[in-house]
């Protein structure tokens, strides 16, 4: 289960039951498919073929959590895009960005918050190698445009047929009401006329909006497909350590790499105040996802770039007054959000995930005896880690004389703390155990005890 399972109960016909602001197919599958979903996505397919995105193959390969990352994802970008398109509407606050900022500097350095920080400095250093990446990719920049054009047109098309269809079923029903059922009829039936005439070229750029999503999600697509101001390619230079630790420095180290893997990857061509909105609603889920206090200033911070750049947003009022701009906006690259975010988190979490000691134990069937394996790692990674694992629950399986009805793995840091542990009893196929409590009951009692102590005697390989 997701520990953010508590935003599913505001999926309602809308979020938090609002007709306007209506959740899109992409996200429906983020949370209801999550890796099945995730690796069908364009941009993803081309990481998983491409040796060029080795390493990210690599992270999105060894997280064995990567099925619950989506799903976080799914659920917390929906709340993100809500809180974002609240503080675009906000009335009480100007000066958005000042506010995330002065949300920021009132944050405390928590020891959590200092573990992330070094993640996320490890995530654009070494997970990612950004630095490197980012000269690699450029030398397939031809592979990634025509990506992007493949996941342009196929929004396109599926927001066309939903154009349609939509204005089929108000055809087939209009002629049966009378009063302002049927006047509401109309103007949705213009809304879905206008739309089909404009993404068939048929009509100038006229953005009209009402509250049927369905209608107005597409418009920022034709706004931005004629933005074609080529991505800016700076070099990128590892982040020194050393500088000062706080949540604002966390944030705007993921907010760089989302600026990256967006600008350069996911969405090349869009720039300035776009590009900042986009990658700060990145952040706020990464932050989020990650535990840290700053996910919430990040949304102001993402909603006063949005709002600078209100022009360029499709105009979605509701009946009631309420204007959606922001959610329709950022709703439209749920996606691409969101398998941004998945890469961030994956990276930042293969840092969290090191271990000194490994310690694989193969629990004999109908005794309390059992085979233990231990493994001194290195300078290592979550991928390496998990490969160990693998290796050596295969190998406990070939060498041990007594039938095993569990193996499990657990990994410990210097000071004897949990970092990762995996069910290996399928060697081919590990789960992942999250938290202390589920991995200690996993574990039992004694060999708990016994990791405190190091005292296995002769168990040791």
């Amino acid at each position: 289960m997701s520990q953010f399972d508590y935003l599913r109960a505001q999926m309602g016909d809308g979020w938090i039951n609002k007709e306007l602001l209506k959740i899109p197919d992409s996200a429906k599958s983020a949370i209801g498919r999550s890796a099945e979903w995730y690796f069908a996505l364009p941009h993803i397919k081309f990481i998983m073929e491409n040796t060029v995105m080795g390493n990210v193959k690599e992270l999105l390969m060894a997280g064995q959590d990567l099925t619950g990352t989506v799903t976080d994802c799914g659920l917390v970008f929906l709340e993100t895009v809500y809180g974002v398109n609240k503080a675009f509407n906000s009335k009480v606050h100007k000066n958005l960005a000042g506010k995330g900022q002065s949300i920021l500097a009132g944050l405390s350095s928590t020891a959590g918050e200092k573990i992330l920080y070094n993640a996320a400095v490890t995530a654009h250093n070494e997970s990612l190698n950004l630095p490197e990446l980012s000269v690699r990719v450029a030398e397939i920049e031809a592979e990634i445009a025509s990506i992007q054009a493949q996941f342009d047109d196929n929004g396109k098309n599926e927001a066309l047929e939903k154009l349609r269809d939509a204005r089929d079923q108000i055809l087939s029903t209009i002629d049966t009401l009378i009063g302002k059922a049927k006047s509401s009829a109309k103007r949705k039936l213009k809304i879905a006329e206008t739309g089909i005439a404009r993404m068939t070229g048929t009509a100038p750029p006229v953005v009209i909006a009402h509250n049927f999503y369905s209608f107005t999600s597409i418009y920022n697509r034709p706004i931005i497909s004629t933005y074609n101001k080529p991505p800016v390619l700076n070099t990128i230079v590892p982040i020194a350590v050393g500088g000062a630790i706080t949540v604002g420095a966390t944030a705007g180290i993921i907010t760089s790499i989302a600026s990256w893997l967006l600008g350069s990857f996911f969405l090349r061509g869009i720039t300035g105040g776009l590009l900042s909105g986009l990658a700060n609603t990145v952040t706020s889920i990464v932050l989020k996802v990650m535990g840290s206090s700053g996910a919430d200033a990040m949304r102001y911070i993402a909603a006063s770039a949005l709002k600078a750049n209100k022009s360029l947003l499709p105009v979605i009022l509701g009946i009631t007054g309420m204007e959606a701009s922001a959610w329709g906006y950022l709703i439209a690259h749920a996606s691409l959000i969101i398998g941004a975010a998945v890469i961030i988190i994956q990276a930042m979490k293969n840092k969290l995930s090191v271990a000194e000691m490994l310690y694989i134990f193969g629990n004999i069937e109908g005794s309390t005896t059992y085979n233990l394996t231990q493994v001194h790692m290195y300078d290592t990674n979550h991928v390496e880690i998990l490969d160990t694992f693998k290796n050596k629950a295969m190998q406990m399986y070939d060498e041990s004389t007594r039938t095993m009805e569990a193996i499990i793995g657990v990994g410990l840091n210097t000071k004897k703390e949990y970092t990762v542990a995996y069910d290996l009893t399928d060697p081919y196929n590990p789960q992942r155990i999250s938290g202390n409590e589920a991995i200690a009951t996993t574990l039992g009692a004694e060999k708990v005890a016994k990791l405190l102590t190091g005292d296995f005697f002769d168990f040791f390989e």
